[in-house]
Order: structure tokens, then sequence, then C-alpha cells
């Protein structure tokens, strides 16, 4: 014991000795112990010096270096710095950074018009895929820290919603059932879904709650198009007649006449109205008048489409030609000449003509001069359905195999998953949904062409697809006609 004792004494007087040096007399000192230490010493010095020495930049540094630093870091690799310290925590719960990691990905959307943390979950679901997509906000305990920055939870809802996507996680809503006919044409606000009908039938429907909220009456013959567009329904109908209803009431507007034979399709912005019929027209109208405003010719066999953005609209015809119309002045831009078949369907805008017809050929064309700039080769089936953005040309043919495409004409992947026709296509970022025959709908990513996960659920057959962020509706062409909705929140 007394040795003990001494040793602690001999200790205590090194370690006084040690202070009472200068500081160039303590580094001597601390070189000679050094050099007299043997291996295992040496490792247990350079452990209490790691510990010792490492210096908190962010306690230290100025706020505006400390968020370029966290800056340069992923929304994963924020959380895991979240984590370091109550410090670090306050630092990365910043509305700068994270409204940043939203627009990077994509998700700057669901911090204004969009905002999840209003978006209702399914109430009342019939069944679910393997675990729920509920969302479970994160709520700190902890009375010390900050409520959790807006932007780092829309954030966190965002990546919990694409994650839903990814992996399947989805609830799936009762049948709406009403229809006595197949269903031959649906819109969607988000809200609120109108759906019409071989039935002469228009039926509303409450997207959250599943439920038939209206009727729109007066169709006498099959319902061949609908448009939706603040509060105001437009439909198609094979009597040859345009109506305009009221949502909110159901009452008609108006009544529009002047196709001699069904009319088949319908555009419709909010503010420009334009319709094509098996009369082989296209016809342009007043909302508020009710008259028609240009009655455009040309076509000499049936129109097969219709498509509008901004005042263009462009129509395709067994006549095997694409039609590119000024709308506001009523004229014919230009006559797109190429496929060998008839076009099933078209996407465009200012820059480009993007059409996929039975002849198994997409062709992008220049709205300009009206040339075909590409022709992209592949499919050995007609090409029912086609999707583009700015970095990709999906399409959708009835070889079972959907193309991602690059706007120079290359084929980046052939995604194959299909069992018969793939007849829809939706496009959302990254994230591309095809649906088609023998009850499958298939998530893609398109950036490297990997297959997400499959949904069975959908009926035997499938002919309409919509989707916004967090539902997806389908409709069957068997009759009598059903809607579904998958709901990924």
């Amino acid at each position: 014991m007394s040795m003990f004792l001494d040793r602690e004494t001999v200790a205590a007087n090194i370690v006084a000795a040690f202070e009472a040096f200068t500081p160039e007399e303590q580094n001597v000192v601390l070189r000679q112990i050094l050099q007299k230490c043997q291996p295992l010493q040496l490792r247990f010095v350079y452990a209490e010096l790691k510990t010792l020495l490492a210096v908190d930049f962010v306690a230290h540094l100025p706020r505006e270096l400390t968020e370029r630093i966290f800056s340069y870091l992923d929304g994963v690799e924020m959380s895991r710095a979240a984590c370091v310290s109550k410090l670090w925590r306050e630092k990365t719960n910043n509305e700068g950074l994270w409204q940043r990691l939203c627009k990077l990905r994509r998700w700057e959307h669901f911090g204004f018009n969009e905002d999840l943390s209003r978006e209702e979950s399914c109430s009342s679901p019939t069944a679910s895929s393997r675990t729920s997509p509920r969302f479970t906000p994160v709520n700190s305990d902890v009375i010390s820290l900050s409520p959790l920055c807006r932007w780092k939870d829309v954030y966190i809802r965002a990546h919990h919603l694409n994650k839903n996507w990814a992996t399947g996680k989805y609830t799936v809503m009762p049948a709406l059932r009403g229809h006595e006919g197949r269903v031959n044409c649906m819109d969607c606000d988000g809200k609120l879904l109108v759906t019409g009908g071989a039935d002469n039938c228009v039926r509303l429907w409450d997207l959250a709650t599943g439920k038939c909220t209206n009727q729109l009456e007066g169709h006498t013959d099959s319902v061949t198009g609908i448009q939706l567009r603040n509060n105001i329904v437009v439909t198609s109908c094979g009597d040859s007649v345009i109506r305009v209803f009221e949502a909110s009431s159901g009452r008609c507007l108006k009544v529009m006449q002047g196709h001699t034979a069904a009319v088949e399709h319908l555009c419709f912005d909010g503010a420009n109205l334009v319709s094509a019929s098996n009369d082989r027209t296209v016809r342009v109208w007043s909302l508020s008048s009710g008259k028609c405003i240009h009655n455009l010719t040309g076509h000499t066999d049936d129109i097969q489409l219709l498509c509008m953005h901004g005042d263009l609209a462009v129509s395709s015809s067994w006549d095997q030609t694409l039609r590119l119309w000024d709308i506001r002045r009523g004229l014919c831009l230009q006559i797109l000449v190429g496929h060998s078949e008839v076009v099933y369907c078209c996407q465009f805008d200012e820059r480009r003509v993007v059409s996929g017809g039975a002849d198994s050929f997409v062709k992008i064309w220049n709205p300009q001069t009206g040339d075909c700039t590409k022709t992209l080769s592949g499919h050995t089936g007609e090409v029912y359905c086609l999707k583009y953005n700015e970095e990709v040309i999906a399409s959708g043919a009835a070889d079972s195999i959907v193309r991602l495409w690059s706007f120079a004409g290359e084929c980046l992947h052939e995604l194959r998953e299909h069992i018969g026709v793939v007849r829809c296509l939706l496009l959302e970022g990254d994230r591309l949904v095809s649906g088609g025959d023998q009850k499958k709908l298939v998530v893609w990513n398109t950036k490297d062409g990997k297959l997400l996960n499959v949904v069975h659920r959908n009926p035997t057959l499938l002919h309409l697809m919509w989707a916004n962020e967090t539902k997806l509706v389908l409709a069957s062409p068997e009759a009598p006609g059903s809607v579904s909705i998958l709901s990924y929140w």
C-alpha cells in the first residue's frame, strides 16, 4: 500500500514539476518521455491526442462558411450530420439548405402548390401492398431542440412518397362502380375524377373517398371524351354534340353543335377548346359564346388522335399524316408525312413533335419546317403510347416492350416485363409507369432503366391511366365499367 502511495506521490510531483517548466522545457521533457515509451504506450498517447486535438469547426466558423460546407452534402449525409450533436442538429436544420436539396430532387413543388402535409391518406382501403404507405410525422420529444424546419419536413415527406413508388407501397381504394357500359374516357384534377362511358353517362367522383358525387345528364350516345379544368367539365359524344358543365353543380352551361358525325377527341386547357370528329374535321370553339370559331379541314380519312399545346394542335389520321394547326388563326402550319400507317400517339411542344405509329416507328419532327429529323426503329409492333421529358423519350408497343430513347435517336434501354400490348405510359421526372394487358402495371426508373416494382391489381385489360404524385387511377375497357384507385400516400 505504501509503495502504491509512493508511486502516486512521485507521479504528482512529476506533474507539478512539469507544470512549473516553461513551454520550451515541457517540449524537451515530453520528447524524452516519448522516446522511452513502448508501442503500447504510444498507441495510448495517440488515441488520447485524437480526442484532445479534435476541433468542432461548426462551433468556431462563421455561419456563412458552415452553411457552405453543409451545402455539399446530400439528404442522407445531412441527416447523419444532424445526429452528431445538438449544435450540428441546429445548424443543419436550415431552410435554405433543405430547400436547395428539394430543388435538386425536383421536389420543390411539394413546398408550394402540392403540400404533402395536407394530403389525406386513403380512408377506407380494401387492400394494401407489402406494407402501408402511410407517413408518420417526425416529432422531436426533446424540448431543447428547435422544431423541424419547413423545408426539411417537405424533403422527408417527398422522400417517403418517392420510396413508396419505388418499393411498391400503396393502398387500394374500393373500386368505383356505376357505369353499365365500359369507361371510354376520364379526367382528374387531383380532387375530382370525371368518367364518361358507353352507357351515355358522365359520373363525378370524390377522389379521396371514392364516392360518386354527381351525374351529368343530357348525352344521347356514348361519351367519347372528357376534359376537366377549373370547375368546368367539357364532354364529347357520339351524338356529335359537345357539352359544357359546371362541375360543382352539374348544370349544363353550353351545348355546342356543328360536327356532322361523332366527336371522338377533345382538348381543353381552360381557355382553348378543340375537337375532332368522324366527319374528318377539327373544330375550334369559343367557350364563352359556344360557337365554332374555326373549321379545320384537310384530313382525307378518319382522325385517330388530337393533342394540344398552347395555341397549337396536332391531329393524326388514317390517311397516314399528322397536321399541325394554329388554332388561334385557324391555319394548317405543317403536314407531317413519313409514317406508312396510322399514327396512334403523339406529344409535342414548340421545339419538336414526337409521334408513334402502327408502322412500329417513333419519329421526331421539326414543327418549324415539317421535316422528320429522326426515325427511331426497334419496335416490332404497333407503337400505341409515348411520353417524353427533357431527357428521354419513352414508347410502348404491341411487342410488349417499353423503349427509352435519347433525342439523338439512340435506344438507351429496352424494358421487358409486360406480356401483351403496352397501352399506357405516364412519365414524371425519373419515374415511368407503364400499363398493359395481362394485369400488369410496371414502375421504372428512366435514369438506369431499372425495374422498381410490378403492380398486378389493375383489371385484366387496361386502356386508361391517370396519375398525380400520390395516386394512380386505372380504367378497364371491359363492361360494366369500373375504375381502380391506388394511393401511394
